[in-house]
Formats: structure tokens, C-alpha cells, sequence
């Protein structure tokens, strides 16, 4: 377990996990401490933006996947 965790997937997987965690704890203090807290408005920009990078995130992963599969040849 812990090899796959030290891996450069395993990595990959953990910083992930990591960056949505920092988002979630993120919208919470944004909610408590803006006037009025999130609106739709603000939640929604923020969502879209994460998802862009998470998007850009999983086509890194899965890129290095697929060279990391044609190298072992």
C-alpha cells in the first residue's frame, strides 16, 4: 500500500484529494466570513473554476499515464 502511495500516480492521487479538501475548506471560511455570505452567483464562478483546473488536472494524469504505459515496452 504504501508503494502505491509513493508512486508517481499515488501522488498524483493524494494531491488531488489534497486540492479538492483545500476547495471544500475554502467555500466553508469564503461562507463564514464574506458579508452575506456565497451566493449562487459566487458558488457557481467558484465550482466552474475548479472544475476547469480539476479538468486539466485529469488530462495531466491520464497524458502521463499513458506514456508512463508506453515506456514500460
Amino acid at each position: 500500500m504504501r508503494e502505491r502511495l509513493t508512486s508517481d500516480l499515488g501522488v498524483y492521487a493524494l494531491s488531488g484529494l489534497f486540492s479538492f479538501l483545500v476547495f471544500l475548506l475554502a467555500l466553508a471560511v469564503l461562507s463564514a466570513t464574506l458579508p452575506g455570505g456565497l451566493d449562487a452567483r459566487r458558488t457557481g464562478g467558484l465550482v466552474v473554476g475548479y472544475l476547469l483546473f480539476l479538468s486539466a488536472y485529469t488530462a495531466a494524469w491520464y497524458i502521463y499515464t499513458e506514456i508512463d504505459a508506453r515506456e514500460e515496452v
